[in-house]
């Protein structure tokens, strides 16, 4: 009988002990906050990416159809746009940039334009953050600029 009230008595005073409550809280709620801040931050740098690719192309398109120096050509344009990625996001992702000028758009991803003359450039790359779950864990970044010639 006294090994049971020892163990009751130590019950209860751990039950009453609360030092340890706040540590225990923070870890679930701080893991939640941790993991959804990350998703955030990889979110807005997606946005920033597309966003800089779309600049991008429509500054290649521009200077493509006005056929500024270093412009005059498809090749042109493509180099053009490698050299002004660079500038404005992470080499990570200017490696893995596909660039079509003009004929090679793929129409079905940019609207084709039927009347008047225009430079087209399409920017495609993949956004690979693999600790994302779907569909921001491979994200494929598609931009389209058109410029009258």
């Amino acid at each position: 009988m006294t090994n049971y009230r020892a163990l009751h008595a130590s019950l209860r005073a751990l039950l009453r002990d609360r030092r340890g409550t706040a540590a225990i809280e923070f870890a679930m709620v701080g893991t939640a906050l941790f993991v959804t801040s990350l998703g955030v931050i990889d979110l807005g740098m997606i946005m920033w990416t597309q966003g800089s690719l779309q600049a991008v192309a429509a500054d290649a398109a521009r200077c493509g159809a006005i056929s500024a120096s270093g412009c005059t050509t498809s090749t042109a344009v493509q180099t053009y746009v490698q050299t002004q990625a660079a500038n404005w996001i992470m080499s990570t992702v200017t490696s893995h940039l596909t660039i079509n000028v003009n004929g090679a758009v793929n129409t079905a991803t940019c609207p084709a334009i039927t009347t008047g003359t225009f430079e087209t450039v399409q920017i495609t790359t993949s956004y690979l953050a693999s600790w994302l779950p779907p569909p921001f864990g491979n994200y494929t970044i598609d931009v389209c600029a058109s410029y009258a010639m």
